[in-house]
């Protein structure tokens, strides 16, 4: 068995196709935990050591030259943007400019954001640069942690705010989008190996990097790095 820590960013497209094709070709089973980097890395400095760890580029590499993990087993494997979603029919900003972006932000009835996230780490960043933070958090809906579209689906909000992966990755009616330009963040992910994980987990680290999971991530809004 294989444990891997890995973001929410790539679950669906691990869960649903990348982690059963490598499982069936090696016969190896992975034990997965997905959270957002920041608890993973939280975890890991609590001394808890996973065979594979995939999160942000930056997270990886420093892993990596901290020990935690095998440099020369280390890939950047997706490129994800930061996205909003919002229900079919419902309305959609003016135009797409950052400021008709921002305006109807404000005229939603409420917004969903994750607070540990790399989204949501950028959208507070990008709110307290522009001084909107405290009137969108009247409304807000924060997740500490997973899928905050869920709130659109549900009716607590009119907008969430995710990598669009994840935004992608749950059924129902919603549309999805990229930020504008000015206010995006594009986050690159990584995996890595830690020293003696061994041979499959040295697999997996590499088939990430091929063609079937390449086009996996794909389908869910993620490119290559």
């Amino acid at each position: 068995m294989i444990t891997l820590y890995s973001g929410l960013v790539v679950k669906n497209p691990l869960v649903e196709q990348v982690i059963p094709a490598f499982e069936r070709e090696t016969g190896t089973r992975i034990e997965a935990t997905f959270e957002p980097t920041t608890v993973l890395l939280d975890r890991i400095a609590a001394g808890e050591r996973p065979d594979l760890v995939l999160g942000v580029s930056s997270a990886v590499t420093a892993l990596a030259a901290d020990g935690v993990l095998d440099p020369s087993r280390t890939a950047e494997i997706a490129v994800s943007a930061v996205g909003f979603a919002r229900l079919a029919g419902s309305p959609a900003p003016a135009e797409a400019s950052e400021d008709a972006f921002l305006d109807y932000l404000l005229a939603a009835r409420a917004v969903a954001y994750t607070l540990s996230g790399a989204s949501g780490l950028h959208f507070m960043k990008v709110l307290r640069e522009r001084g909107l933070l405290e009137r969108i958090d009247e409304r807000a809906v924060r997740f500490e942690s997973g899928l905050t579209v869920d709130a659109v689906l549900d009716g607590r909000a009119d907008v969430a705010i995710q990598q669009i992966s994840e935004l992608r990755s749950v059924s129902g009616a919603q549309i999805v989008e990229p930020i504008p330009h000015g206010l995006q963040s594009y986050g690159r992910f990584a995996v890595g190996a830690r020293p003696g994980a061994g041979e499959d987990a040295a697999r997996f680290v590499t088939l990430l990097t091929e063609t079937s999971a390449q086009d996996a991530f794909a389908a869910f809004g993620l490119s290559r790095p």
